[in-house]
């Protein structure tokens, strides 16, 4: 059972709800509730309502039933029920009950809510968890997002998204995997990026032992790994223009031969595609093809920048703040740094949110975290009012010229510390005006 508590009412009937055999998880916001939904099966929720904070409570349940309806929620509340609003009706609630407590009519309340959630199929393994699992909030794009999410989830048809890089283009393409047919099956990853230069034709289509020198054994490419499931090929405009043209041939055709192999094979999967490039200028420069771009584009999807829902900032990183604690240690952001993030500009995005939350986590000594441990102590006064790109080309430069310090100006090892291409390692370098010797 869940209990969603935001004033810490439960200490008066913890005990009496154990030892009437109620297995019970707190939160104290939807964030928190929407983690622990996750982990575990929930069939009933009580929420503690009180004239000071049915209002907030309210968007909190709204957004916990947007993606767990067939949760079965008992208001308990302190006072008449006539006395809140129209909310709280039987649309949003099987029971209601006022405190005080008496054990044993809140036992008949808790046994109707339970009789009423065996009468009402739970959608497989732990409730509704896999309806969604992006980025959550009430924002309108956020609300756009999910519902195209679950739209393309329906079709076997190629997606395209789009997006600045840390937006959650990948979390997106696992939502749509989640989400489908497919969803038992095999979910590949593959940064096009950074594939080995001269291996990646045998990385994605795989190769027979024997094919070339050091094949000694057979490769199944990811091509074929994601038989019966998804593959997603993340930065495609990084993919060479050779690869393309088999990309596109198995687009067209679903099969693949392997490298040394004499017979094509059939395989069976569905192809999500992302790139934070514009693909179209990479057409016009020669660097990608129309042809397959046409392809790949049947279905477009744009995952929005962090800072287009910046209202929606505390609720992801109280999300990510819950993901990444222990069961015994209870993180709390101070003031300064919930007024920090709401004003920072977030150039990395959901990503840079999440990496710096759980920076702060390893550093803090009191389980309280702080702007100066976020990074944004200074960042907010001084990077607030400068231009997006500049902040983000600091970014990157300083990024580079750690990875060519730290490997002696090898470039090759550098491209490899960040998982990137030595092509596109080298056309960072010209983005950030970076001369190497």
């Amino acid at each position: 059972m869940l209990v969603l508590d935001p004033e810490q009412c439960l200490p008066e009937c913890s005990e009496e709800l154990k030892q009437a055999a109620w297995n019970c998880v707190k939160a104290v916001s939807a964030a928190e509730a929407l983690v622990l939904l996750q982990k575990y099966e929930l069939r009933v929720a009580i929420a503690f309502i009180s004239d000071t904070n049915q209002t907030a409570l309210a968007k909190e349940i709204a957004i916990i039933q947007a993606e767990y309806p067939s949760l079965h929620w008992i208001a308990v509340t302190d006072s008449a029920l006539e006395q809140h609003c129209s909310w709280l009706s039987a649309a949003n609630f099987v029971d209601y009950y006022h405190r005080p407590f008496d054990w044993n009519r809140f036992a008949d309340t808790l046994g109707h809510a339970w009789g009423m959630a065996q009468l009402t199929p739970s959608k497989g393994g732990k409730g509704p968890a896999k309806v969604l699992t992006t980025i959550k909030g009430e924002h309108p794009l956020l609300q756009q997002l999910r519902q195209r999410l679950h739209k393309f989830s329906q079709s076997d048809e190629t997606v395209l998204l789009s997006g600045e890089t840390g937006s959650g283009k990948g979390l997106c393409a696992k939502t749509l995997h989640s989400l489908s047919k497919r969803h038992e099956g095999p979910f590949i990853t593959v940064n096009c990026g950074a594939l080995p230069t001269g291996l990646i034709h045998s990385t994605l289509f795989g190769h027979e032992k024997g094919a070339f020198t050091d094949a000694d054994k057979r490769y199944i490419g990811h091509l074929e790994q994601a038989h019966g499931g998804t593959l997603f090929l993340d930065e495609i405009a990084d993919l060479p223009l050779d690869l393309q043209v088999n990309l596109l041939h198995f687009l067209d055709d679903k099969h693949i031969m392997r490298i040394g192999g004499n017979a094509p094979i059939k395989v069976d999967c569905r192809l999500l595609f992302a790139s934070h490039q514009d693909l179209e200028a990479a057409i016009d420069e020669g660097r990608f093809r129309e042809d397959l771009y046409h392809r790949i584009n049947v279905l477009r999807l744009h995952v929005p920048s962090l800072r287009q829902y910046s209202d929606e900032v505390m609720l992801l990183a109280e999300q990510f703040l819950l993901e990444h604690s222990d069961n015994c240690t209870q993180f709390h952001f101070s003031d300064e740094a919930r007024c920090a993030m709401k004003h920072y500009n977030w150039p990395g995005n959901v990503r840079e949110l999440r990496n710096r939350i759980r920076r702060a986590m390893v550093l803090t000594d009191d389980c309280i975290i702080t702007a100066q441990l976020l990074g944004l102590d200074s960042l907010t006064a001084n990077r607030t009012s400068q231009d997006l790109a500049r902040c983000r080309a600091e970014h990157e430069a300083e990024v580079l010229l750690k990875a060519i310090s730290d490997h002696k100006h090898n470039i090759s090892a550098a491209a490899r510390s960040l998982n990137i291409s030595r092509a596109t390692f080298y056309r960072l370098l010209k983005k950030c005006q970076i001369k190497v010797p």
